[in-house]
């Protein structure tokens, strides 16, 4: 018995007659008349009654189309799973580039865990110019900031929030408290985060209160002003993310900045997001 065989005998069921079930089938009258001819003799029983119209399966012809679908459905799922291997599905994602590795490489990870066949392309960018490639149709989603007009543009979800913190060093005297002011870090010496997302959000909220940063350094690199905290070289205000060894957080009790964290995705590409959607709602954010 050939997968052709099984077609033809269930287009000329379906169909109730020889005529249309070729045409079904894409093939002449001759052939499928053929094709069920040798599965009949194969099978040594006859399974179509010819005398009625329209043509009708026998009980051994029932019993053949009901196997008959069920294997053309095997069939086609292999099939599809060793397309799927040979071509494996793309996800383009652009990477908010102040966000923690630490969470990046856990939701990654965690979904190619559960999708080992789905390929992943990332591409690191800040705001901007996640929003240029998303608009672009170069990244199928993006996982950053949310500001109204970001939001707006897309399809969005919020995955979580996180307020921004003042990072210092083990042994500095604001190690031990549960909070400061602004006006607690006057004068204190400063690691500034050059491509912080709210930079001058946090700039303004320390000018409105006369405060000016005694900064020591400035860089674009989050892991680097880390290590500057670490190293006591001075204090830095990061989203509350973050884990360094020998750097501990401090909250700014009257700071009140916070940022939200979500995905924004193209509308064209909606359906085949469905999956990693819903995997990055579900994911543990927290560390």
């Amino acid at each position: 018995m050939e997968i052709y065989q099984i077609i033809h005998f269930i287009a000329v069921v379906e169909t109730g007659s020889f005529t249309k079930g070729a045409d079904r089938a894409a093939v002449s009258q001759s052939a499928i008349s053929a094709s069920i001819a040798k599965l009949e003799a194969e099978f040594d029983v006859q399974l179509l009654d010819r005398r009625r119209s329209p043509v009708v399966p026998t009980d051994a012809g029932e019993r053949l189309l009901e196997a008959s679908k069920a294997i053309l459905q095997i069939c086609n799922t292999v099939k599809g799973e060793l397309e799927t291997i040979a071509r494996p599905k793309l996800l383009r994602i652009g990477i908010l580039q102040s966000l923690s590795s630490r969470h990046v490489s856990r939701l990654l990870g965690s979904f190619r865990l559960a999708n080992p066949s789905v390929a992943i392309e990332m591409f690191d960018g800040v705001g901007e110019q996640l929003l240029g490639l998303l608009a672009d149709r170069r990244v199928d989603t993006i996982l950053t900031i949310f500001d109204d007009n970001s939001a707006s543009k897309f399809p969005s979800r919020v995955l979580f929030n996180e307020p921004y913190v003042l990072a210092v060093p083990d042994g500095h005297r604001f190690a031990q408290r549960r909070s400061v002011k602004l006006s607690d870090l006057r004068g204190e010496p400063f690691i500034v985060r050059a491509r912080c997302d709210r930079y001058h959000d946090v700039s303004d909220a320390l000018e409105s209160r006369g405060v000016t940063l005694k900064v020591m350094y400035k860089t674009d690199q989050d892991d680097r002003a880390l290590a500057l905290v670490a190293a006591g070289v001075g204090l830095a205000l990061f989203p509350a993310h973050f884990e360094m060894p020998a750097v501990k957080k401090v909250a700014v009790s009257d700071l009140g900045l916070s940022r939200a964290i979500g995905l924004l995705w193209s509308r064209e590409r909606e359906y085949d997001l469905k999956e990693f959607i819903t995997f990055a709602e579900c994911h543990c954010w927290t560390l």
